[in-house]
């Protein structure tokens, strides 16, 4: 068996898909700075579908297409990319899985509906891990250097991360990449409560607008203060989400 080596060594097999859509910005950058470590497969959702978490269309088939060589769109989430992907086209699951690059945070409670997050879920079975990446504003100002920050950021995964096997959440801040102090492993923040759903009347039928999110809490230590300090946050989660301390409690009550 011929392998190709790199500076990391041998070339890995990735799956790449993000939440915005197969036209994003952030999905052309990460999928030409991955190309350098190893053979790339792209299934991205045909649009735009934010805060579908990890929502999968099992009601229906999902249409998919490939747009060229090891690309392909799929007419579903970004969970449905996923699994299309590394359940369906590849033979072989995929050794790493990529979710982004996200324009717009995903940090905190963020990681419950987060479609980017929701892919990189889907992905956790990949013995490298999985990561979902996000630059901190849904607008950046800063995108001439996002290919200099996306390399930053996969040179520390394939450097430091990839022997953990979990699912990352890595978050980036938008400032010039000369002003980026480095990489902080975070906590979770939170956030306060979202605004009130905005109320519509269209002749007989009553619409709600789903409220914005609410502000973070930046508390030491956490995605969102590590993130306004100028550092690159980088989170491991996990499927998990047994309340441990409600748990013990529990346990002795009974």
């Amino acid at each position: 068996m011929i392998f190709i080596i790199s500076t990391y060594g041998v070339f890995v097999n990735i799956l790449l898909s993000n939440d915005d859509g197969c036209k994003s910005l952030g999905l052309k950058v990460l999928r030409n700075a991955l190309g350098s470590f190893g053979t790339v497969l792209t299934v991205s959702p045909h649009k735009d579908i934010s805060a579908s978490s990890s929502c999968l269309s099992v009601h229906r088939p999902v249409k998919t297409v490939m747009i060229s060589e090891r690309f392909y769109k799929v007419y579903g989430t970004p969970a449905d990319c996923v699994h299309i992907g590394s359940r369906g086209i590849l033979k072989k699951y995929p050794d790493v899985v990529f979710s982004g690059i996200n324009f717009g945070s995903n940090m905190g409670d963020d990681v419950v509906y987060s479609g980017t997050v929701g892919a990189a879920i889907e992905g956790r079975h990949a013995k490298l891990g999985s990561y979902a990446i996000s630059i901190n504003s849904r607008d950046p100002k800063y995108i001439d250097d996002l290919p200099q920050k996306t390399k930053y950021v996969l040179d520390f995964v394939f450097t430091k991360l990839q022997t953990l096997k979990t699912v990352f959440n890595i978050n980036i801040p938008d400032i010039p990449f000369s002003k980026i102090k480095g990489i902080r492993v975070s906590l979770l923040g939170k956030r306060k409560i979202s605004k009130k759903a905005k109320k519509t009347l269209n002749k007989k039928n009553t619409f709600y607008e789903i409220g914005d999110v609410g502000m973070g809490i930046y508390t030491k230590g956490t995605d969102f203060h590590n993130t306004k300090e100028g550092y690159i946050s980088v989170t491991p989660i996990m499927i998990d989400m047994t309340d441990t301390v409600v748990y013990k409690k529990l346990q002795k009550l009974l």
